[in-house]
């Protein structure tokens, strides 16, 4: 009688890890949230380096002139991602205002948020309004 009641608990016991072990680690829901803030000639970001995945950039422009943001290559110049003619930019950021852009990047490497408006002999991206970041798998 003792066996039979020791190997029900071990079956519980086993059936319970198992549960568990099928579930995995939980998945943060939605895209990483990156927080961005443009000035002349600056943009600060709130991380650097993210999992591969979608991520939603928010950006407040706290400047006094209007900016841009462009997705790129880290070393490329204005040469934004585009699929199904999207852009991966948020363009005329007025000063005061904010903008959102929302991409999917799924492979790792080396990636940059750059403002590429080019106005009364001021070339934003040259003066260094340019951010590095890294993803990860």
């Amino acid at each position: 009688m003792r066996k039979q009641s020791v190997a029900k608990v071990m079956a519980c016991v086993v059936a319970v890890v198992l549960t568990i072990a099928a579930c995995g680690p939980a998945k943060p829901s939605g895209p990483t949230e990156v927080h961005g803030k443009l000035s002349e000639f600056k943009i600060e970001l709130d991380k650097t380096s993210i999992p591969a995945g979608p991520v939603k950039f928010i950006f407040d422009n706290v400047g006094k002139e209007k900016h841009e943001v462009v997705l790129e290559l880290a070393g490329d110049n204005d040469k934004p991602f585009e699929v199904n003619g999207k852009a991966s930019e948020a363009e005329d950021i007025e000063p005061g205002k904010s903008a959102t852009l929302e991409w999917t990047i799924d492979q790792p490497g080396e990636y940059q948020l750059g403002c590429h408006i080019n106005e009364n002999n001021e070339d934003h991206y040259a003066s260094g309004m340019v951010v590095k970041f890294t993803v990860t798998k």
